[in-house]
């Protein structure tokens, strides 16, 4: 017909991203490298006890096979700030915190969405879903970045995340 235009499905089903059907496929790295390889890397112990709400500037690394991007930022629950290491992923729309991460704050894990301090900035955070390839991983999303201006910039393979007008460098593993 003369007056058919293409249809999106999307468009048709009004669909919103939803944070629990999200999935990224990590096969190489776990939280057994958030714990050693990575903390080890970026200086700071997961999941330690952190001094400051807020880093002016911090160092991120360039991790793995895949070549993933990795910073530790002070997380904030319940008055009780510690060092979180994230991934920083431009595909995921939302920030998630796993729930071994969660457990170290004793956060009852009623829902699956909680409200969090990252650097001294209130964010929402999801658990990964269930049935991801991401269950025990921390993902600086989309929505933290553009929530606090923050941009990630790569330049033959160094990263610098602006941070507040700071950059975040970071360093190219081996």
């Amino acid at each position: 017909m003369a007056n058919d235009k293409e249809i999106d499905l999307f468009d048709i089903m009004d669909v919103d991203y939803l944070p629990e059907m999200y999935d990224v496929l990590l096969t190489d790295v776990d939280s057994k490298d958030l714990h050693e390889t990575i903390s080890e890397m970026l200086k700071i112990k997961y999941l330690s006890y952190s001094p400051d709400k807020e880093l002016k500037e911090a160092n991120g690394i360039v991790f793995g096979k895949h070549r993933r991007i990795f910073v530790s930022l002070p997380v904030t629950i319940k008055r009780e700030t510690k060092n979180v290491h994230f991934l920083v992923d431009t595909g995921s729309p939302t920030t998630y915190i796993c729930e071994e991460a969660l457990h170290s704050f004793k956060t009852i894990l009623n829902t699956s969405y909680h409200s969090v301090q990252i650097n001294n900035k209130l964010t929402g955070a999801h658990l990964p879903p269930v049935n991801s390839h991401f269950t025990d991983m921390n993902i600086l999303g989309t929505d933290y970045l553009h929530e606090e201006h923050l941009s990630l910039y790569c330049l033959a393979w160094s990263y610098f995340l602006l941070l507040e007008g700071n950059p975040i460098s970071f360093s190219q593993s081996s």
